[in-house]
């Protein structure tokens, strides 16, 4: 529950980092959106792992990102129509991890967030003398040494990226939000 949770907020706050409006679901792309959708993909079978992911980088085309990945994302959503600048599609792809999960955001058929949660873990534990420790307009090298590292990366739009580290506790976390490489916003669950 507190991993959906958590990847629910990463993925509102890609929402919100588009700057979409209002977004339509949709089960099917529509005729301009298909034509984004259908890059051909290296490998059916092919599923996003970590690898794959520090490799996607913002500013790639759909096709770029499905070659890496090896298949094909899933529409999530949908805003404007294809030709517009801010026609932004969210895709969701599959993932190799359980309780997994990645979504990659384009507008005007670049990529402007990635987002995951599970594919990619940090190995650092972080306690909450730690986290009370870290304060608002820090920069990441001196958060990072505080830590004994860098976390791994829960969304990155620009930027803006949070970084995820896991607390000694089952369920313990906290995530760290950088913007132009300092600290602006830092949350925990249950670190001791």
């Amino acid at each position: 529950m507190k991993k959906k949770l958590f990847f629910s907020a990463a993925l509102l706050l890609s929402l919100g980092l588009a700057g979409c409006g209002e977004t339509a679901t949709k089960d099917e792309p529509t005729n301009d959106s298909k034509q984004e959708a259908s890059a051909p993909a290296a490998k059916e079978e092919g599923k996003l792992t970590e690898e794959k992911f520090k490799q996607i980088k913002e500013g790639m085309t759909y096709e770029e990102v499905v070659k890496i990945v090896g298949a094909e994302g899933n529409i999530m959503s949908e805003t404007g129509s294809a030709g517009e600048p801010h026609h932004t599609v969210m895709y969701e792809f599959e993932t190799d991890g359980v309780m997994s999960s990645s979504t990659m955001m384009f507008q005007g058929g670049k990529l402007i967030n990635k987002a995951q949660f599970g594919v990619e873990t940090s190995d650092i534990e972080i306690t909450l003398d730690q986290f009370n420790k870290l304060e608002n307009g820090m920069t990441k090298e001196q958060v990072f040494d505080i830590l004994g590292g860098e976390g791994a990366v829960l969304s990155e739009s620009g930027d803006i990226v949070m970084y995820t580290y896991n607390g000694k506790s089952l369920g313990a976390n906290a995530s760290l939000m950088f913007q132009g490489g300092k600290l602006m916003n830092k949350t925990q669950l249950g670190l001791e």
